[in-house]
């Protein structure tokens, strides 16, 4: 039983490493220029609306408002590696 105790905590670790920075509703974000999307991007820069964790890819997804966007009250869905600080 020790022996999955460990596995279990040497999983967290390496799920937390794999995540990277967390962000925050109200945080500015760039979008990777390699993400591709229909409709195309009106831009790259946004704004943190609302976090979503995905557990069954143990990573978080984020909903973004970009800068730019002709429909403003729009949010575009994007995973965090995806996501760099602005």
């Amino acid at each position: 039983m020790a022996m999955l105790l460990l596995a279990e905590e040497r999983n967290d670790t390496m799920t937390s490493q794999k995540t990277g920075h967390h962000y925050q509703p109200g945080d500015r974000v760039r979008v990777s220029k390699d993400v591709t999307t229909l409709p195309p991007l009106p831009g790259h820069v946004g704004i943190v609306k609302e976090i979503i964790p995905s557990y069954a890819d143990k990573t978080i997804g984020y909903n973004i408002s970009l800068d730019d966007d002709p429909r403003p009250s729009r949010v575009w869905f994007f995973l965090q590696d995806q996501l760099t600080p602005a």
